[in-house]
């Protein structure tokens, strides 16, 4: 590897059960292994980004060359910008050992692979735990409130027919993921770590909420937050809260959020945050941790994180599916926009 930010990329040999073997890196780029034979065939070669929740793609390391048996091979760049790549499969036909140049990938990381091949908890070399790449001074507002032992709950929000976006979080060391209110199954398609978005697939029965794409949120604005906060305690229903857009970036200048001040808890992550018409401007994402902020002779109150609405389109469009097409709401009736909200915002229970 020659690239600029081939630093970041680690390669490992996958089978087809999920046994992992690492590739050594040494020097000037290049990784080694000789023992490819103990895992079995088919294999395939993976280059990933260790820390993809940081952002970067794989694409920045090339050129990439894989010599296999004292013959080398030069890899295209891909089409797309992918966080995870299986750069080729290796199998054995007539007694030969052969190698297919696959270029194939993700995304959204080595872990959409592993949700590919249904592979079952794997861990993957050289990747840094989630807890040490959160940023600082903030909690998951919420995390996914305990609901059980081995059970959690988060909130998430119907974006087309039978289509549910979340926070990566919500559903982060899930093996199990089911509506609240019906028990119906639902099923991960993509999760993007670093923007802190996942997208299920389930029996939802509520209706599209329209993205507010084309209008920018403005300081100031009047928002509603809803979602499920602490359901072991203030009950299954929705709760909604009100409050404005405080500030139109996220912590440390990040353009892809925006605070707000509408009141959340554990278990509003995943949530929708709405424009006084219904239309949806953001999923709730975090909060500052005042335990922190107080540590260190500050004082901070309501201040929400939310993950602006344009992201959860490019997360749909990289996915492959459309936005639905539910035109924007003109209806600025605080009941009929409460109405619209009960069904299409969702609890979703998660089976650790």
């Amino acid at each position: 590897m020659d690239g600029q930010d081939a630093a970041r990329i680690a390669i490992c040999a996958v089978n087809s059960h999920g046994a992992i073997l690492p590739f050594t890196s040494g020097a000037n780029g290049r990784w080694h292994c000789a023992s490819l034979p103990s895992l079995g065939e088919p294999l395939e070669i993976l280059a990933y980004v260790m820390d993809d929740r940081s952002g970067g793609f794989v694409n920045d390391s090339y050129p990439i060359e894989i010599s296999i048996a004292g013959e080398a091979y030069t890899l295209p760049l891909p089409g797309q910008q992918l966080a995870a790549v299986i750069l080729a499969e290796i199998y054995t036909k007539s007694g030969a050992r052969r190698m297919k140049v696959s270029n194939e990938g993700y995304t959204f990381g080595i872990d959409a692979y592993a949700r590919a091949r249904k592979f079952d908890r794997i861990e993957f070399p050289c990747r840094p735990s989630r807890e040490s790449s959160r940023e600082p001074d903030r909690f998951d507002g919420g995390s996914p409130g305990r609901s059980g032992v081995g059970q959690a709950s988060g909130s998430g929000v119907v974006v087309a027919p039978g289509l549910i976006v979340t926070n990566a979080h919500v559903i982060e060391d899930g093996v199990k993921f089911q509506l609240g209110r019906s028990g119906n199954a639902l099923t991960p398609l993509a999760v993007d770590q670093l923007h802190d978005l996942a997208l299920l697939q389930g029996p939802a029965d509520g209706s599209p909420i329209p993205l507010r794409i084309g209008a920018p949120i403005w300081l100031g604005e009047g928002v509603l937050a809803s979602g499920y906060p602490l359901m072991n305690v203030l009950g299954a229903d929705l709760k909604v809260t009100t409050g404005n857009i405080s500030g139109l970036t996220g912590s440390g200048g990040d353009v892809s959020r925006f605070q707000f001040t509408a009141p959340i808890g554990s278990g509003s992550s995943g949530g929708a945050i709405i424009d006084e018409c219904g239309n949806l401007v953001g999923i709730t994402s975090a909060s500052l941790a005042h335990g922190h902020m107080r540590e260190r002779g500050s004082i901070s109150e309501n201040v929400n994180f939310g993950i602006r609405s344009v992201m959860v389109r490019e997360m749909m469009a990289a996915a492959g599916f459309q936005p639905s097409s539910t035109p924007l709401s003109t209806d600025s009736d605080r009941r009929n926009v409460v109405h619209r909200l009960r069904n299409s915002v969702v609890s979703i229970l998660v089976e650790m």
